[in-house]
C-alpha cells in the first residue's frame, strides 16, 4: 500500500472514568503528525453523533461544532479537554515524540494490520484511563488524492466565470498545485520562477495532451490519467480583488512549452519543498523506467521495497539479541562451573 498520509478518527469510551473521547491524529507518512481530541463525561455522549466513516475535513467540523456547542453549556468539558491534551503531549513525548509515533502509525498502516494500529492508540490512553472501548477508522491518501480532495470543496464561482472571458487564458488547460496541509505555505509565499507542483486538471485541445504524454510518458498511466505529479515553473501571478481577494491566478509552464492556468484558493497550504518532492518522484519514476512497467506498478513495488528494508532491520536487530542471550548464558555457565570448583576445594 502506497500513501503520503494517515488519518485516524477515534471514538474512544472509559466505563472506568466514566469519559468519552472524540479525535484524530493526521500525519505525514514516516515524518510529522498533528492531533487533537475533545473529552467529555459520559453524561453528554448521547448529545453528540459521530460518522468515523467521513473525511477528516467533515470530521474536524464536527469536532468544531460539538466542542463549541458543548462549551456553551458548561465550562467541564473545556477543562476535561485542556487537561487531557496536556497529558496526551507528555505521553506522545515519553514515547519518542510526534516524529517517531508517526513511524510506528505508518509502519503498522503499511502492514495492513489495524488490531497493531488499536494497540498503539490504546498505549496512548494507558496512563490516563482502563477498561477503554476504542472505534477506529484508517484512511491514507497521496498527495495527488489529497490534492483532488480538497478541490471538490472549492467553489471558484463568479471567479471561474471571469477568467473564461479571458483570451489569454480560455485556451490554456487547468492545473492545481499538490497541496500539503502539514508543511505547506499559502500561495502567496511564491514568487515568479519557482517551481510549483502540479496535477493536471485536464486539456482543452488533443494536441496539447499529445505533446505533453510524448514528453513526459511516465506521469501518465495507461488510461491517459495525471498520476505523477508535474514540476511547473511559475511565469506570472495575479491577485483579482474586483473578483474575489480569496483566489490567486498563476500561470506555469511546464517542461519546453506547455503553459497552463490555475485558480489556487489562497487559504490551502501547498507543497514547498522541492528536494522532498523531487526525492520521492524519482525513486517512483526511476524504478518504472528500469523495469518497463506502469508507474502504479512502481509505486507498489517502491513501497514494498521500503517494507521489506524495515522488516530487515528488524531481524537485524533481533539477531543482535540472540548474540547477545548466547554470550550471557555462556558466561553464566562458566561463573557457576568456577563457583563449583572453590566450593569442593574449600571443603577439602
Amino acid at each position: 500500500m502506497f500513501f503520503d498520509f494517515f488519518a485516524l478518527k477515534i471514538r474512544a469510551e472509559s466505563k472506568a472514568s466514566d469519559e468519552v473521547f472524540y479525535g484524530y491524529v493526521f500525519g505525514k507518512t514516516g515524518e510529522k503528525i498533528e492531533y487533537r481530541f475533545i473529552c467529555l463525561p459520559r453524561r453528554f455522549s448521547k448529545q453528540v453523533s459521530v460518522d468515523l466513516k467521513s473525511p477528516l475535513s467533515t470530521y474536524k467540523e464536527f469536532l468544531n461544532h460539538h466542542y463549541q456547542e458543548l462549551f456553551s453549556k458548561t465550562s467541564e468539558v473545556t477543562e476535561l479537554t485542556a487537561e487531557f491534551m496536556r497529558y496526551l503531549e507528555m505521553q506522545i513525548k515519553k514515547t519518542g515524540g510526534r516524529e517517531a509515533l508517526s513511524l510506528r502509525f505508518s509502519k503498522v498502516i503499511e502492514d495492513g494490520d489495524y488490531d497493531v494500529v488499536k494497540m498503539e492508540v490504546l498505549n496512548l490512553f494507558q496512563n490516563w484511563t482502563s477498561s477503554l472501548d476504542i472505534e477506529l477508522a484508517v484512511d491514507t491518501s497521496t498527495y495527488e488524492e489529497l490534492t483532488n480532495s480538497y478541490l471538490k470543496g472549492i467553489d471558484f464561482g463568479e471567479f471561474a466565470e471571469s477568467i473564461s472571458s479571458r483570451n489569454d487564458l480560455v485556451t490554456l488547460p487547468e492545473i492545481y498545485p499538490i497541496v500539503d496541509p502539514l508543511d505547506g505555505v499559502s500561495i502567496d509565499e511564491y514568487d515568479i520562477g519557482d517551481t510549483l507542483f502540479c496535477t493536471l486538471l485536464g486539456f482543452t485541445a488533443i494536441d496539447q495532451e499529445k505533446l505533453l504524454m510524448e514528453e513526459f510518458p511516465d506521469h501518465f498511466d495507461a488510461e491517459g490519467n495525471n498520476t505523477v505529479p508535474f514540476e511547473g515553473v511559475i511565469i506570472s501571478k495575479e491577485i483579482l480583488p474586483l473578483i474575489s481577494k480569496n483566489f490567486v491566478l498563476v500561470k506555469v509552464q511546464i517542461g519546453k512549452t506547455f503553459q497552463a492556468k490555475s485558480m489556487v484558493l489562497r487559504s490551502i497550504r501547498l507543497m514547498y519543498d522541492p528536494n522532498k518532492m523531487r526525492k520521492r518522484l524519482q525513486s517512483i519514476k526511476h524504478d518504472a523506467e528500469t523495469h518497463s512497467i506502469t508507474v502504479a506498478d512502481a509505486m507498489s513495488k517502491y513501497q514494498k521495497m521500503r517494507q521489506d528494508s524495515s522488516i530487515k532491520l528488524q531481524v537485524t536487530g533481533k539477531a543482535k539479541i540472540n548474540d547477545f542471550l548466547l554470550t550471557f548464558i555462556f558466561l553464566l555457565l562458566i561463573v557457576g562451573l568456577i563457583a563449583i570448583i572453590l566450593y569442593y576445594f574449600f571443603l577439602s
